[in-house]
């Protein structure tokens, strides 16, 4: 069916266009006549355009020498870079044949980022007053330098699943469109501009892709043109990269407003709409132990869904200007609006990373059972709108998911002030699950990988051979509050010794562990030792000690120089990575003779000596042992989560097995790293990622580490692909 185009409001548009009509007024003999349009390009303070903007020239080609001379202009119109329009008025009867239309085009395009205008240009042969799509013979786009009042982004999210894959292989790319119509035109293009097929007439927004044969990266753009509200064509255009790749490790794409972000290929994507830019994403059902219950099979079907979260990109909304602070008003918004007064969110670990992005990990106990998705609905209703008192579509359970009162939720979240973009990662799974979801929790919300829109993959390709792991050495200094309160809390600690030395044993390193308290430097028992009885008894300290708890002082103490009582003893030891744990139930009493301790500058920043802190988050704004953590790149851990102890354990654990013993990626300290593309071979056997017997890897350290029995023999040949993010983010 032919299209029209609206030219209520007037355009510009480049180039020439020729029509014949006759013209009694102008050529009395009848002769068709050819109309010519030019345009001209008018700077910043043009006295027609303040903004800048372009000129249309109309005339007739007297001469008939197919270009438009001055002698034969018969009037002009401008438009302008922010919308405003005027004419010279005398001779404006031949813009009533020589038609110009324009249609906006919305916020975050990738040619327009702030919007513009597409300019369309014909002549109306069939003298009725409209341009119809078979009339146009010339277009040019006005991009906005963001004086223009340009419609809002109409392409909610754009997503590939997968993004990497496998030559002659398969993607679906699929755009969540605002408030679709069935008049909508929904066109796809590959990067030479053929035209692609939709999926059907009904699912014109998703693409069926299937690849080629020749690896390398590939753009495939979507573009929409739709009627607004008021009537008024708005178009926008978005793009998403494919890579074809050798590398077996495939992954998701999220396109949002101004940045993508990377997703592991564990997850269903499921659009949503309303007053949300982003997704939902379902994690795919991971095999359930041999002794688990009888309802779930040995491999579940995706409609068992057990693990949910969310990818979105908003602003800050008034809710701070760091993503620390956005963070922590997003919980409380959403702790205030769970069901039951009794519920509560309450956060056991957090982690700041490079550039301010926070990782944190949350435990949710409700008073009454609810199904995941249903919860997911809260969290979106409270973290992931765009604007305040937004909404969202309602999102409705599968018919197998379980109820549940204790809920595990993982988020990663970056802001950009200056753009006021927050960009949002979220995973949220009962927590009796989410032991099997482990890795696939890690590689989502340990860090958020994202990129501006129109960033490249590049693939990278790391060899290493094999070294002996266990002459790769971790030394471990325990600091630890022997006052009054913590009895319960050193109980608890000593009890997961056996766990914290089974992790650090996995990856066969060379382990010792000291431990001195919060009123002490000396070392408790026989000093370091990897002996796990030894170990056990120096973890309970007592509760006899003094209540003026000064950790950092009496750890930055015994690790001096010169006189320290960890450097007297040898520690830590040549060639070997040294990790701090303080446990105190309060602040930290530092003093401040002869000086106030500076988290940033210190014996620990100095040494590459990483800080790890198990205190109370509402210590915070009076204590130093959560910030000397984020400076040193360690991680916080709620003292009061005592459940959470053998799993921050093993957190600790595994880093310095990454410090001591992993590969570090050649470009990990100068690129973005996809983390989920990551895939391993050792002697041209693949190993699966696994924190048991097969790999991780960890971002802050950019290491990938062995454990168990895929530890690789000395002198095996080491391959790891990967995919970085080309231009800067």
């Amino acid at each position: 069916m032919k299209r029209k185009i609206q030219v209520a409001m007037l355009a510009v548009m480049a180039g020439t266009l020729t029509a014949c009509w006759d013209d009694d007024n102008d050529d009395p003999s009848g002769t068709a006549k050819t109309a010519l349009l030019r345009t001209e390009v008018l700077a910043v303070n043009n006295e027609h355009c303040a903004s800048g903007g372009l000129r249309i020239i109309a005339g007739y080609d007297d001469n008939q020498n197919a270009q438009l001379d001055e002698a034969e202009y018969v009037s002009s119109k401008y438009i302008c870079n922010n919308g405003q329009q005027r004419s010279d008025g005398e001779g404006s009867a031949i813009f009533d044949q020589a038609l110009v239309g324009v249609a906006f085009i919305a916020k975050d395009d990738v040619n327009c980022p702030a919007g513009g205008q597409k300019i369309f240009m014909g002549v109306d042969t069939n003298a009725n007053s409209v341009l119809d799509s078979d009339e146009v013979t010339d277009t040019q786009i006005l991009c906005s330098d963001g004086s223009l009042n340009a419609p809002e982004s109409v392409i909610n999210a754009l997503t590939a699943s997968p993004s990497t894959i496998l030559a002659n292989g398969s993607s679906v790319l699929e755009a969540t469109i605002t408030n679709p119509s069935e008049i909508d035109a929904i066109v796809w293009k590959d990067e030479a501009g053929k035209i692609l097929q939709p999926r059907s007439q009904n699912e014109q927004n998703i693409l069926d892709l299937q690849a080629g044969s020749e690896l390398g990266q590939y753009t495939y753009r979507v573009s929409i043109e739709k009627k607004d509200t008021s009537g008024k064509l708005v178009l926008q255009t978005k793009s998403v990269t494919i890579t074809v790749s050798q590398a077996p490790s495939a992954t998701q794409t999220v396109s949002l407003d101004t940045r993508q972000v990377f997703l592991p290929d564990d997850f269903t994507m499921s659009s949503v709409t309303g007053d949300i830019t982003g997704t939902v994403i379902y994690g795919n059902p991971q095999p359930a132990p041999a002794n688990a219950l009888l309802r779930l099979a040995a491999i579940p079907t995706p409609e068992n869904t057990e693990l949910v979260g969310f990818v979105a990109e908003r602003g800050a909304l008034n809710q701070g200007t760091t993503a620390e602070q956005i963070l922590q008003s997003m919980v409380n918004a959403v702790s205030n609006n769970l069901p039951s007064a009794g519920d509560h969110i309450d956060q056991y670990s957090q982690t700041i990373l490079d550039g301010g992005d926070v990782s944190a990990s949350y435990n949710i106990t409700l008073t009454s059972s609810m199904l995941p998705t249903n919860l997911l609905q809260i969290m979106l209703q409270q973290m992931a709108v765009n604007q305040i008192g937004g909404s969202t579509d309602a999102l409705t359970p599968a018919s197998t998911e379980v109820a549940a009162t204790d809920f595990q939720f993982d988020i990663v979240v970056s802001y950009s002030q200056a753009a006021d973009s927050l960009i949002i990662t979220a995973t949220l799974v009962g927590k009796n699950n989410a032991g099997r979801y482990a890795d696939v929790i890690s590689a989502t919300t340990s860090e958020n990988i994202s990129a501006a829109l129109g960033s490249t993959l590049e693939l990278q390709a790391d060899w290493f051979r094999a070294v002996e792991q266990t002459t790769s050495k971790a030394d471990f200094l325990f600091v630890i509050d022997n006052s009054g309160s913590m009895s319960d809390e050193q109980n608890k600690l000593s009890s997961m010794t056996q766990s914290f030395i089974n992790t650090i044993g996995a990856s066969g390193i060379d382990f010792k562990v000291g431990t001195i308290t919060t009123d002490s430097d000396v070392l408790r028992g026989t000093g370091f030792t990897s002996d796990v009885n030894q170990i056990e008894t120096d973890f309970i300290p007592g509760i006899y000690g003094s209540g003026n708890e000064r950790g950092i002082y009496f750890s930055e103490k015994a690790l001096d120089p010169v006189q320290g009582t960890v450097t007297l003893a040898g520690y830590p030891r040549v060639g070997a990575s040294l990790s701090v744990v303080i446990v105190s139930d309060e602040p930290s009493h530092y003093g401040s003779s002869p000086q106030p301790f500076d988290p940033s500058q210190n014996l620990f920043v100095d040494n590459g000596y990483r800080v790890y802190a198990i205190v109370k988050p509402g210590d915070a704004s009076l204590s130093q042992y959560d910030d000397l953590a984020v400076s040193t790149l360690g991680k916080v851990l709620n003292i009061d989560q005592i459940s959470e102890y053998d799993s921050f354990m093993s957190t600790v654990a595994n880093n310095a097995g990454a410090t001591s013993a992993g590969y570090k990626l050649s470009l990990a300290a100068t690129h973005q790293i996809l983390s989920s593309s990551l895939a391993v071979k050792v002697d041209g056997v693949d190993v699966p990622r696994s924190t048991s017997d097969g790999w991780q890897y960890y971002p802050l350290s950019e290491s990938v580490v062995f454990t168990g029995t895929a530890i690789p023999p000395v002198g095996a040949q080491i391959y790891i692909a990967y995919q970085y993010i080309k231009t800067t983010p």
